[in-house]
């Protein structure tokens, strides 16, 4: 994680460094980017660097804190907010938040790969494993509230129905940034409303 004083630079000077390094990482790999020629990419000295960050492995750190903030904004869920009626169109609002987000950021799609198959550095790792646990408790607790609210089936564990669903959403996700680029903006609009429907029908409750 960057340096705190890394936070006192104005927002649109963070997002551009991040960003850049995003597309270095993604273009490149972990290990095949040169952190020398990444600091010229960047515009900044050693000095300047090391003020913020404490090695290529703090950068993609903190790059992936804000992939992740982009990608699943947590802290933004309003889970009063949801009700029977509303429950699956407010599940499929934030999937289609979420694929407009990755639109308005092209350099997800390369960096998300990275996420999914992370470099065996020191701290890279655990950092990315504390983010998808985060994911998994959320989660959780949406099914949990889909139970209770009567949306989701409950005649299965809570952890299973969850582990299906981690399973599948992953699955759906490498196949997404995977082939990305090869695809019309149509076809990703189509294969996100099929791919939503899969596990709506995962989750709901049997028919009567």
């Amino acid at each position: 994680m960057a340096r705190p004083r890394f936070a006192n630079l104005d927002l649109d000077t963070r997002h551009r460094i991040l960003e850049t390094a995003a597309e270095e990482f993604a273009a490149r790999g972990f290990e095949g980017v040169s952190l020398n020629q990444l600091i010229d990419r960047l515009g900044m000295s050693k000095g300047s660097f090391y003020y913020y960050f404490d090695d290529k492995a703090d950068l993609f750190t903190t790059v992936a804190d804000l992939a992740w903030a982009i990608v699943l904004p947590v802290e933004q869920l309003d889970l009063e907010s949801f009700s029977a009626e509303n429950y699956w169109s407010s599940l499929e609002a934030l999937m289609q938040e979420a694929r407009s987000r990755i639109r308005a950021n092209p350099w997800l799609v390369g960096f998300t790969r990275l996420m999914y198959d992370p470099p065996e550095v020191a701290g890279v790792r655990e950092s990315l494993a504390e983010k998808f646990e985060e994911a998994r408790q959320w989660q959780a607790e949406l099914i949990r509230l889909g139970q209770a609210l009567a949306t989701v089936r409950d005649d299965l564990p809570v952890e299973l129905l969850q582990a299906l669903l981690v399973g599948a959403d992953e699955a759906g996700d490498r196949w997404f940034v995977n082939n990305w680029d090869g695809l019309e903006e149509k076809e990703i609009e189509r294969l996100f409303q099929e791919v939503f429907a899969i596990f709506r029908r995962m989750l709901e409750p049997a028919p009567a």
